[in-house]
């Protein structure tokens, strides 16, 4: 009886603070219900916790990125962990895409829908400008999550020039270390509030979306939200028992709710770094990996948006009265993984997913309100996604650079100290 008491406890100790942000969700969720509109009054409250992280966000990524490459000293590793990511990428992204496409081709999501549009389908061709994506005019431009890519490949250029310089750059290792440890710290201040801005998010969330759910995007979003769901399960077990097995898979689920939550409250990918990198350094992710993993992945790994740009695409086609062949499904796929590495990582940054939407297939403009509002509806399902999956991706990487006994070696390691 005693043993079996301690197992709960243990375990309670384990997810305490999963469970009181979840009862925070559930809190907030019912608050948003009974009070509608009312609870716009706890919004300053939720502003207050989302602005403390968003504030964080450049610093953490700058220092994280560069001060895992500066520490790294080989670079021929280096080069292995962003090969490996990016193969990872491209081969979830697919995977999530035909299995997006098999979602909508068994239940289509504008099965009833009765839209009409004026304007005709006029085919062109996209147009995006990577440069403007990767770099920027000023220095003072990076310090603005706007321009996170760009900021990403300054902290990698940096990373990398301190490595090449040898012990010349050891001062700047140092001081970068000193800077993580203690940004960290800051990160853990602040999600001591997170229960309360996520409680006061979800109710004033709540209050405001919950009656303007309509029936031309209510089955598209219900679709998603399903998908979601089924697809975050799947993926958490998967590819944690692949990358470490049964542990792994213990670890990912103890852990993960923190960046879940945070997720679904903030609908931000980029708001989630900080809670990311706490969250793979409790699963036993070497933060060499970690902190160059988890804010790329923020800005690169987002299987949420792949998924949601599928099933918008299948939802216009049904409205529009067409039926997607080999080469639309084919476009559709890699509109989908260009979108997940392209689309903005603040709320309401997929406008250009809309955009690029319409260009590669030549709907009218028109529709964008339309899959704008199924966008907002299932926005904190299509965050989780995106976020969740980038420390089940830091375990992957990390089995294929450190070996299938990784978590072994982490414990071991632990030991000796």
């Amino acid at each position: 009886m005693g043993s079996s008491n301690s197992k709960i406890s243990r375990v309670l100790k384990n997810y305490q603070f999963s469970i009181i942000l979840l009862t925070g969700v559930l809190v907030g969720a019912i608050i948003g219900i009974v009070f509608g509109k009312k609870t716009s009054v706890l919004q300053p409250f939720a502003d207050v916790f989302l602005n403390l992280v968003f504030c964080l966000i450049v610093p953490v990524v700058f220092v994280s990125i560069a001060n895992s490459i500066a520490n790294m000293g080989n670079l021929k590793k280096l080069g292995k962990v962003l090969a490996v990511f990016f193969g990872v990428v491209v081969i979830g992204g697919l995977i999530t895409s035909v299995l997006a496409v098999s979602a909508v081709t068994i239940f289509n999501p504008a099965k009833g829908v009765i839209v009409k549009f004026t304007e005709k389908i006029d085919p062109g061709n996209t147009s995006l400008n990577f440069v403007n994506m990767f770099t920027t005019t000023d220095f003072v431009n990076l310090l603005s999550i706007k321009n996170m890519m760009s900021l990403i490949v300054f902290a990698i250029l940096f990373g990398v020039a301190v490595a090449s310089i040898g012990k010349k750059g050891d001062p700047v290792v140092n001081l970068f270390s000193s800077l993580s440890e203690a940004l960290c710290k800051m990160v853990a201040i602040v999600m001591l509030y997170a229960p309360v801005g996520i409680a006061c998010y979800f109710a004033t969330l709540i209050g405001k979306m919950g009656s303007q759910i309509i029936g031309s995007v209510a089955r598209m979003s219900i679709i998603y939200v399903v998908f979601c769901s089924l697809f975050f399960i799947a993926y958490g077990i998967i590819v944690p028992f692949l990358s470490g097995g049964r542990e792994a898979v213990r670890r990912y689920w103890t852990h993960i709710w923190l960046p879940a939550t945070t997720a679904a409250g903030a609908c931000s990918s980029t708001a989630c770094i900080p809670v990311n990198l706490l969250a793979t350094k409790k699963m036993g992710i070497s933060d060499e990996i970690s902190s160059l993993v988890i804010p790329l992945g923020a800005s690169m790994h987002k299987n949420g948006v792949v998924s949601v740009q599928i099933v918008k695409i299948a939802f216009l086609f049904g409205v529009f009265n067409m039926a997607m062949g080999p080469g639309d499904i084919a476009k559709a796929i890699i509109v989908a993984l260009i979108s997940g590495i392209i689309v903005g990582t603040i709320p309401s940054g997929g406008f250009i997913g809309e955009m690029f939407i319409c260009t590669a297939f030549g709907f009218p403009t028109s529709v964008i309100p339309i899959i704008v509002i199924m966008g907002t509806l299932t926005d904190p399902f299509c965050t989780m996604n995106n976020v969740t999956g980038d420390p089940a991706m830091a375990m992957m990487v990390t089995r294929i650079v450190e070996g299938k006994d990784w978590i072994k070696a982490k414990v071991q390691g632990i030991a000796e100290q």
